[in-house]
């Protein structure tokens, strides 16, 4: 089972003819099989979520017996619950239970998981989605939450899905929803990861760009550029991360010189200038929080600042963001670069409703937008909203 063995189009829902399948999709939410008092899970992963899925789980009332994990032979136990290697698993340590797919993670395909876990002497298969039916059940992380939350979007979505300028994005809207409604990754929509950032219709190409790079990381984006050819006259990082921002100065070593100019900020995007908590050290994961939001790992204090107010530069501009639920801010503290019409790509996936919202705050911020979705990640992550002008 490759990436997008499982595709869900928007014709093999009903939604070839111009239409959301939203039935279909609801459908596909609620449909949700009645299972005995007293059955057993097994969870595939114990990673940060498979755990926090173990958590919820338990908090419900649902039974969980252990982990299947390849560290099984390493951990016999995590948060006091057995773990197996999944070619430990005996039809006597599972026999009667069911296996809950537990990985949550943009770089790991799940097809061979799928594989392996369909041969296995568990009882059946469970996904994520299908406990929020669960009274008390509750688990919220990126894209992740309620399916009803989306379901009650639909109206919004709808307006999305008419909007979108290609029948690739359309399809791949109802792909996601459906992956969004089950969890299933048989669901998965296809993936273009090697367009990341550079996808054939962006008119980036030719004459030097001024590239934005929000949520800089350590300088990926722009070594991706750098590979397609695509010449950056300037380049404006943002990365308020410190260990990402030792990272990024070893990228501009490599390409300072063909870079015509270049600023380097130790700072995050956001709709002002000030200071915001920030869970650092998270590579890829760290991020600006809300005060008491309660977030994992160890907040401190970082400048934050918004786009108009430190660049004003003229000729073609592509402002990509990729900063961790922060993009709704950042989009408001860049309303007047937003007038110019510049090429951008948001990511779309932090939030649930960041697929909506984001599309709908770009309709009143700029002129005449067309939009594009395509899919990078597993997971459901790396979903990028890319903007161009008419």
């Amino acid at each position: 089972m490759t990436a997008g063995a499982g595709r869900v189009t928007a014709a093999g829902l009903g939604g070839g003819h111009g239409r959301l399948p939203r039935e279909r999709l609801a459908d596909m939410a609620r449909s949700r099989p009645e299972r005995p008092p007293g059955e057993r899970y097994w969870i595939y992963g114990a990673g940060g979520f498979g755990r926090a899925l173990a958590a919820a789980m338990a908090r419900s009332g649902l039974l969980v017996s252990g982990f299947v994990d390849r560290r099984g032979r390493d951990s016999s136990r995590v948060d006091g619950l057995p773990c197996l290697h999944p070619e430990d698993c005996g039809e006597h340590d599972v026999a009667g239970s069911r296996l809950v797919h537990g990985i949550l993670n943009h770089t790991i395909p799940a097809a061979a998981i799928m594989d392996w876990a369909e041969a296995s002497p568990f009882a059946g298969l469970s996904f994520p989605a299908e406990f929020y039916a669960q009274p008390g059940f509750a688990l919220s992380t990126y894209w992740l939450a309620d399916p009803e939350e989306t379901i009650a979007a639909f109206d919004e979505l709808e307006r999305l899905f008419d909007g979108l300028a290609d029948s690739e994005s359309r399809e791949l809207l109802v792909a996601i929803l459906a992956y969004r409604m089950t969890t299933d990754p048989r669901l998965h929509p296809a993936l273009a990861p090697g367009e990341a950032y550079v996808p054939d219709f962006l008119d980036v190409a030719g004459e030097p760009i001024g590239f934005v790079d929000g949520g800089a990381f350590d300088g990926d984006t722009l070594a991706a550029l750098m590979r397609s050819r695509i010449t950056v006259g300037e380049w404006l990082a943002f990365e308020p991360d410190p260990g990402n921002f030792e990272a990024l100065l070893a990228t501009l070593d490599r390409y300072r010189d063909r870079l015509a100019a270049y600023t380097l900020f130790q700072a995050g995007l956001a709709d002002r200038n000030g200071a915001l908590a920030f869970v650092a050290s998270a590579g890829e994961a760290s991020r600006l929080v809300e005060a008491g939001a309660g977030a994992v790992g160890e907040a401190v204090r970082v400048p934050v600042v918004s786009l108009d107010a430190v660049i004003r530069r003229p000729g073609p501009l592509y402002i990509k963001m990729d900063i961790e639920g922060a993009e709704i801010s950042a989009l408001h503290g860049m309303k007047s670069t937003l007038e110019r019409r510049p090429t951008l790509a948001v990511s779309a996936y932090h939030r649930p409703s960041d697929l909506w919202e984001i599309p709908r705050l770009l309709g009143r911020l700029y002129p005449d937008p067309v939009l594009r979705l395509r899919q990078h990640g597993h997971h459901g992550f790396d979903t990028v909203l890319y903007v161009t002008p008419q």
